[in-house]
Protein backbone atom coordinates (compact mmCIF):
# COMPACT_ATOMS: atom_id res chain seq x y z
CA UNK A 1 0.00 0.00 0.00
CA UNK A 2 2.61 2.43 0.64
CA UNK A 3 4.83 1.55 -2.42
CA UNK A 4 1.72 2.34 -4.21
CA UNK A 5 0.58 5.83 -2.57
CA UNK A 6 4.13 6.72 -3.29
CA UNK A 7 3.76 5.63 -6.64
CA UNK A 8 0.53 7.85 -7.66
CA UNK A 9 2.14 11.13 -5.69
CA UNK A 10 4.96 10.81 -8.13
CA UNK A 11 3.10 10.49 -11.09
CA UNK A 12 1.04 13.13 -9.92
CA UNK A 13 3.99 15.27 -9.69
CA UNK A 14 5.16 14.33 -13.52
CA UNK A 15 1.63 15.47 -14.70
CA UNK A 16 2.14 19.03 -13.13
CA UNK A 17 4.54 19.67 -15.39
CA UNK A 18 2.98 18.41 -18.48
CA UNK A 19 1.11 20.37 -21.22
CA UNK A 20 -2.58 20.28 -20.17
CA UNK A 21 -4.07 20.90 -23.97
CA UNK A 22 -3.68 19.30 -26.94
CA UNK A 23 -3.44 23.02 -28.21
CA UNK A 24 -0.68 24.57 -30.42
CA UNK A 25 1.26 27.88 -30.11
CA UNK A 26 3.21 28.74 -33.12
CA UNK A 27 5.39 31.08 -33.31
CA UNK A 28 6.73 33.46 -36.24
CA UNK A 29 9.30 35.93 -35.90
CA UNK A 30 9.21 38.19 -39.21
CA UNK A 31 12.62 39.42 -39.46
CA UNK A 32 14.44 36.44 -38.88
CA UNK A 33 11.99 34.34 -41.28
CA UNK A 34 12.28 31.47 -38.11
CA UNK A 35 9.47 29.77 -36.35
CA UNK A 36 8.92 28.29 -33.18
CA UNK A 37 6.13 25.56 -32.17
CA UNK A 38 5.52 24.82 -28.81
CA UNK A 39 2.44 22.65 -27.60
CA UNK A 40 0.52 25.22 -24.86
CA UNK A 41 -0.15 24.41 -20.54
CA UNK A 42 -2.22 27.53 -19.56
CA UNK A 43 -4.44 29.23 -21.51
CA UNK A 44 -6.34 31.54 -19.19
CA UNK A 45 -9.40 34.25 -20.64
CA UNK A 46 -6.45 36.48 -21.81
CA UNK A 47 -3.23 34.85 -22.67
CA UNK A 48 -1.25 31.63 -23.50
CA UNK A 49 1.37 29.83 -21.66
CA UNK A 50 4.08 27.81 -22.46
CA UNK A 51 5.49 27.63 -18.92
CA UNK A 52 9.51 29.34 -19.30
CA UNK A 53 9.26 30.24 -22.75
CA UNK A 54 5.92 32.55 -23.24
CA UNK A 55 3.23 34.28 -22.66
CA UNK A 56 1.00 35.52 -25.27
CA UNK A 57 -2.52 37.40 -25.62
CA UNK A 58 -4.62 35.78 -27.15
CA UNK A 59 -5.61 38.47 -28.92
CA UNK A 60 -2.38 38.94 -30.80
CA UNK A 61 -3.06 34.88 -32.08
CA UNK A 62 -5.06 33.55 -35.09
CA UNK A 63 -6.60 30.86 -33.92
CA UNK A 64 -7.46 27.72 -36.41
CA UNK A 65 -8.53 23.99 -36.11
CA UNK A 66 -7.06 20.63 -36.64
CA UNK A 67 -7.59 16.98 -36.20
CA UNK A 68 -5.40 17.08 -32.65
CA UNK A 69 -6.26 20.60 -31.11
CA UNK A 70 -6.38 24.16 -31.68
CA UNK A 71 -3.17 26.25 -33.34
CA UNK A 72 -2.38 29.40 -32.11
CA UNK A 73 -0.29 31.29 -34.88
CA UNK A 74 1.40 34.79 -33.45
CA UNK A 75 3.41 36.40 -35.49
CA UNK A 76 5.24 38.96 -34.51
CA UNK A 77 9.00 41.23 -34.75
CA UNK A 78 11.84 39.77 -33.20
CA UNK A 79 11.48 42.49 -30.59
CA UNK A 80 8.16 41.41 -29.65
CA UNK A 81 8.92 37.61 -29.19
CA UNK A 82 11.85 38.26 -26.88
CA UNK A 83 9.39 40.12 -24.93
CA UNK A 84 7.44 37.82 -24.21
CA UNK A 85 10.12 35.54 -23.79
CA UNK A 86 11.44 37.80 -21.19
CA UNK A 87 7.51 37.57 -19.22
CA UNK A 88 7.77 33.85 -18.92
CA UNK A 89 11.14 33.80 -17.77
CA UNK A 90 9.64 36.43 -14.84
CA UNK A 91 6.58 34.69 -14.13
CA UNK A 92 8.55 31.35 -13.59
CA UNK A 93 10.53 32.95 -11.23
CA UNK A 94 7.51 34.57 -9.44
CA UNK A 95 6.30 30.90 -9.04
CA UNK A 96 9.63 29.14 -8.00
CA UNK A 97 10.13 32.15 -5.34
CA UNK A 98 6.11 31.95 -4.30
CA UNK A 99 6.88 28.28 -3.88
CA UNK A 100 10.20 28.77 -2.47
CA UNK A 101 8.83 31.11 0.44
CA UNK A 102 6.00 29.00 1.20
CA UNK A 103 5.60 28.05 4.89
CA UNK A 104 3.27 25.90 6.34
CA UNK A 105 0.78 26.93 8.92
CA UNK A 106 2.24 26.58 12.48
CA UNK A 107 0.27 24.34 14.81
CA UNK A 108 -2.34 25.99 16.77
CA UNK A 109 -1.86 25.79 20.16
CA UNK A 110 -4.34 24.41 22.99
CA UNK A 111 -4.14 27.21 24.52
CA UNK A 112 -6.23 30.30 22.82
CA UNK A 113 -5.53 34.13 24.41
CA UNK A 114 -9.27 34.14 24.06
CA UNK A 115 -9.80 30.47 26.25
CA UNK A 116 -7.83 31.93 29.10
CA UNK A 117 -9.36 35.04 29.22
CA UNK A 118 -12.54 33.53 29.82
CA UNK A 119 -11.25 31.25 32.43
CA UNK A 120 -9.99 34.30 34.45
CA UNK A 121 -13.31 35.46 34.05
CA UNK A 122 -15.67 32.80 34.95
CA UNK A 123 -13.13 31.90 38.25
CA UNK A 124 -13.22 36.04 39.24
CA UNK A 125 -16.84 35.72 38.66
CA UNK A 126 -17.54 32.93 40.90
CA UNK A 127 -15.06 34.20 43.53
CA UNK A 128 -17.33 37.67 43.55
CA UNK A 129 -20.84 35.31 43.52
CA UNK A 130 -18.88 33.24 46.43
CA UNK A 131 -18.47 36.23 48.38
CA UNK A 132 -21.47 37.95 48.13
CA UNK A 133 -23.44 35.02 48.70
CA UNK A 134 -21.55 34.00 51.89
CA UNK A 135 -22.95 37.44 53.49
CA UNK A 136 -26.07 37.48 52.22
CA UNK A 137 -25.99 40.33 50.13
CA UNK A 138 -25.81 42.76 53.35
CA UNK A 139 -22.49 43.93 55.47
CA UNK A 140 -23.05 43.57 58.49
CA UNK A 141 -21.13 46.15 61.16
CA UNK A 142 -19.37 43.95 63.57
CA UNK A 143 -18.67 45.66 67.21
CA UNK A 144 -15.12 45.86 68.18
CA UNK A 145 -14.60 45.99 71.80
CA UNK A 146 -12.77 48.71 73.17
CA UNK A 147 -10.97 49.35 76.07
CA UNK A 148 -11.34 52.40 78.36
CA UNK A 149 -8.74 53.79 80.66
CA UNK A 150 -9.59 56.15 83.27
CA UNK A 151 -7.44 57.43 85.36
CA UNK A 152 -7.45 56.75 89.21
CA UNK A 153 -6.38 58.57 92.71
CA UNK A 154 -5.09 56.53 94.41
Amino acid sequence: MGMLSKFSRQKMREEDFEPRTNDVLIVFDDEKKTSDIKRINVIEEDKLMVIGEYVIPIEDCTITNSATGRNFFYRAPTQSITETKRLAQLEKSLVLTKITNFRPKPPESNLNIMNVILSIVIIVFIIVFGAVSCSNGKAQQQEVPTQSYQKTDK
